[in-house]
C-alpha cells in the first residue's frame, strides 16, 4: 500500500497524492512526445474521480539523471536499448507491488488490480472466445495465465517514440556539459537594454535583473548553443506552421486567437465567447489580403488633374490590404507619410516639392555652413553617434554596401559612399530640426529605406520628418513611449489569451521586453527589407487602427504561443526563440492573422460592453434582490474596457 494521505507533511498535501492500491481503478500514462515535452500520469480511483497530470521533469530529477548515467541510458540492459523516463520507472515499481495490465480499448490506459480478479477477468473472456470442448478450455486458461504473468510489466508499451528519445538524448548530452554553469544569462536581454535609449529603464527592473545586466557571466555564457528544449520548440513551430500552411483555406484560421485556444476564462460571465467561439459561427472573421496595388489602378485612382478620383479612404484600404507595388513606392511613400497631402493636384505638388526643397536647403545649412556650430561639443557628439550608428545601418542591402569613396570627415578613417554620407546629412539636418530630441540610435533604420525609394534628399528628410511624428515616442529618453506601448500589448495579451499572460507572469516576462526590439523600429531587423517596405506600408496607412503594429506583434505572439507555453519555461528561452525568429518569418501569414485579431478583439469589445449594458439594466430594473446579487456578481467578472485597450480602436 502506498502511504495514507496523513503520512505526509501539512505544505506536502498541494504536491502529493497517497492512496491505498485497491482504490486505484486504472493510471492513464503518456510518454513524452512530439507535442508534449515531459510525460504525465493521471490516476482514476474507483469511486469515479480523477487525479490531475503528475509531470514527470526528466531533465530536472536527480535520481532519472543519475540511473540513466549509471545505466548508458537504457532501462534494461538487453539490446533494445531503451531510453528511460520517470512514467516508466513508475509503472515498473507499481508492477512490483501489484497487477497492472494494459487496457486493450487504450494503450496509454493501465489498469490496476489484484491478480486474480485480472485472471479472472481474463478468463472469463477466453472462455467466451473459446471452443467449446474442454480441453480447449483448459489451454485457454492456461494462456490466459501466461498472458497475464507477461503482462505484469508493462514497461515496453510506455516506452517514448524512438525519436522524440533521441531529441532528449541530446538534450541530456548538453546538460551534462552545462552542468557547471550558472542558469541565469540573459545575454539577449542584456543586449537590448544596453541600447542607450533603454538605460533608464534598468532602475526600474526588479533587483535581480539588475544585477543581471550588470553581471560578466552573463555575457560570457550560453552563446554557443541551443538548448534541447529551444530545439525542439522550434522543431515543433515548424511543423505547426507547414501544417496550417496546407490546411484548407475556410478552416486555415479557425486557429487564430480566441477562435483557436479553448481555454479562455470559463469564469468570465461571458457566455457570450461560447457563441464566438463555435466552428460554425459566420461571425467568425478573416483577412482581407491581396495582391499589390499594381501601375494600372494608381494611375486610375487619379484624374486628368493628378487629384484623387477615388475616397482616401479607400485608397488606404487598397494599400493596406495588399501593398504597394514597388515602382509605385517612390511616389506613393510621399503620400503615406505626409508629405504631400491626399487630396492635392499634380501641380499643387510639384509648388509642394519647391517648397520643401528650398526650406530643406535652410535647414542644412544651420549645421553644414556654420563653423561655429560645428565646432560646438553637442554637434560632434551627435555627428560622431550618427556616423557610427550610418556605417552599421543596412550594409548588406546593395544600395549602401559599397565603400567606394574617402570618407570626408577627417577624424573617421573608414571608406563610404555617397548614399551613407547622404544619410548622415539628413539626420544631422534631422538633429536641428529637432533640437529637444535630437538624434537617438535606431532613427536611421528607421531613415535608410525612405532614401533607398525615394532618393531625394529633400524629400526624403521631410518623408522621415512625417515618420518620426509617429515614432518620436519610441525614443524619448525617459522611456516613456516604449512603455506605453508595452503596457499596452500587456493588455492586449490579458484581455485575448489570458492563459499565454500567465505563462509569461510565470516566467518573469511579463515586461514582454522581447517585443522592444519589435516596436522600437517597426519590426525593421525581424523581416527580409522587401517584406518590411510592404509591412511599413501597410501600416502607415492607419486603416484599421493607428496601433495596427502592435496587432502585428500579437499575430507573431499568437502564432508561437502553443510552443511558447508547451516547450519555453523560463525568460532566458522566450527571449532567445522569439529573437531567432527574425528573418525567418512569413508576412504575408502575419498580416493576415493580425487583421483577423484586429476583428476578434472590436467583437470581444463590443461583445464585453454589450453583456455590461444588459448586466446594468438587470441590476436596475429587477427588484429581485438574488437577481441583482448575481448581476453583480457577473458584471465584477467582466474584464475591464479601459482607454489603454479602447485606443487600439482608434483610428485616425
Amino acid at each position: 500500500m502506498i502511504p495514507s494521505f496523513g503520512y505526509f507533511p501539512e505544505n506536502y498535501a498541494l504536491y502529493g497524492l497517497a492512496a491505498p492500491t485497491k482504490d486505484i481503478h486504472s493510471i492513464l500514462v503518456r510518454p513524452p512526445s512530439l507535442t508534449k515535452w515531459y510525460g504525465s500520469v493521471v490516476f482514476n480511483f474507483t469511486d469515479g474521480h480523477s487525479s490531475a497530470p503528475f509531470w514527470f521533469h526528466d531533465d530536472e530529477s536527480q535520481s532519472t539523471m543519475l540511473q540513466k548515467k549509471s545505466q548508458g541510458g537504457k532501462f534494461s540492459a538487453d539490446e533494445k536499448q531503451q531510453v528511460r523516463w520517470g512514467g516508466d520507472e513508475f509503472i515498473d515499481r507499481l508492477c512490483q507491488l501489484t497487477p497492472v495490465s494494459q487496457s486493450e480499448a487504450n494503450k496509454h490506459l493501465y489498469l490496476v488490480g489484484h491478480r486474480d480478479s485480472l485472471m479472472k477477468t481474463n478468463s472469463d473472456k477466453m472462455t467466451k472466445e473459446s471452443s467449446p470442448h474442454n480441453n480447449l478450455l483448459k489451454d485457454a486458461t492456461e494462456n490466459d495465465h501466461q498472458s497475464v504473468k507477461e503482462n505484469l510489466n508493462p514497461f515496453e508499451s510506455t516506452q517514448m517514440d524512438p525519436f522524440v528519445a533521441a531529441i532528449k538524448e541530446a538534450k541530456w548530452s548538453i546538460l551534462e556539459k552545462l552542468s557547471r554553469v550558472t542558469r541565469f544569462s540573459r545575454t539577449t536581454a542584456v543586449s537590448i537594454l544596453g541600447h542607450p535609449a533603454s538605460r533608464p529603464l534598468i532602475p526600474l527592473l526588479p533587483p535581480a535583473l539588475q544585477d543581471m545586466c550588470s553581471n560578466q557571466t552573463v555575457k560570457e555564457t550560453i552563446d554557443d548553443y541551443d538548448s534541447a528544449r529551444l530545439f525542439l520548440a522550434k522543431w515543433a513551430a515548424g511543423l505547426a506552421a507547414q501544417s496550417e500552411k496546407t490546411a484548407p483555406f475556410e478552416r486555415r484560421y479557425l486557429n487564430v486567437g480566441i477562435w483557436g485556444h479553448d481555454d479562455w476564462e470559463e469564469d468570465t460571465a461571458l457566455g457570450v465567447f461560447e457563441i464566438l467561439n463555435s466552428e460554425n459561427d459566420l461571425s467568425i472573421p478573416t483577412h482581407t489580403r491581396r495582391d499589390p496595388v499594381t501601375p494600372q489602378e494608381w494611375s486610375s485612382f487619379f484624374d486628368e488633374n493628378g487629384k484623387l478620383n477615388v475616397g482616401e479612404f479607400y485608397l488606404r484600404k487598397t494599400i493596406f490590404c495588399g501593398g504597394l507595388d514597388p515602382i509605385l513606392r517612390k511616389e506613393a511613400w510621399l503620400f503615406l507619410t505626409g508629405v504631400y497631402p491626399w487630396d492635392s493636384t499634380a501641380n499643387e505638388r510639384r509648388q509642394l516639392k519647391k517648397d520643401k526643397i528650398h526650406s530643406y536647403g535652410l535647414l542644412k545649412s544651420q549645421w553644414a555652413e556654420n563653423e561655429e556650430y560645428k565646432s560646438s561639443s553637442r554637434y560632434q557628439d551627435q555627428k560622431h553617434r550618427i556616423d557610427k550608428d550610418v556605417h552599421r545601418t543596412d550594409r548588406t542591402i546593395p544600395f549602401y554596401a559599397k565603400d567606394d569613396m574617402p570618407n570626408p570627415d577627417p577624424l573617421v578613417h573608414t571608406e563610404t559612399n555617397q548614399n551613407l554620407e547622404v544619410l548622415k546629412c539628413i539626420l544631422c539636418t534631422y538633429n536641428v530640426y529637432n533640437e529637444e530630441l535630437g538624434y537617438v540610435q535606431g532613427m536611421s533604420d528607421l531613415l535608410s529605406p525612405l532614401y533607398a525609394v525615394i532618393e531625394d534628399e529633400a524629400l526624403v528628410f521631410w518623408a522621415f520628418v512625417g515618420f518620426m511624428e509617429r515614432m518620436k515616442s519610441n525614443f524619448y529618453m525617459d522611456q516613456s513611449g516604449m512603455h506605453k506601448q508595452l503596457v499596452i500589448m500587456d493588455a492586449m495579451i490579458q484581455f485575448m489569451d489570458p492563459s499565454l499572460s500567465k505563462h509569461f507572469k510565470r516566467t518573469d516576462s511579463f515586461n514582454l521586453f522581447f517585443c522592444f526590439r519589435w516596436l522600437l523600429v517597426w519590426f525593421k531587423r525581424e523581416f527580409a527589407w522587401d517584406d518590411m517596405m510592404i509591412l511599413w506600408e501597410v501600416l502607415w496607412t492607419d486603416h484599421l487602427s493607428n496601433k495596427f503594429h502592435l496587432f502585428v506583434a500579437l499575430s507573431i505572439l499568437d502564432q508561437h504561443r502553443d510552443v511558447i507555453i508547451d516547450y519555453l519555461k523560463n525568460f532566458d528561452e522566450i527571449l532567445k526563440y522569439i529573437n531567432d525568429l527574425a528573418m525567418t518569418m512569413d508576412l504575408r501569414e502575419t498580416l493576415q492573422r493580425a487583421e483577423i485579431l484586429y476583428y476578434q478583439f472590436k467583437q470581444r469589445v463590443e461583445a464585453v460592453n454589450n453583456r455590461r449594458q444588459y448586466l446594468q439594466e438587470s441590476i436596475s430594473a429587477n427588484r429581485s434582490e438574488k437577481v441583482r446579487e448575481e448581476a453583480e456578481k457577473d458584471l465584477k467578472k467582466l474584464p475591464a474596457i479601459n482607454e489603454v485597450l479602447g485606443s487600439l480602436l482608434v483610428n485616425d
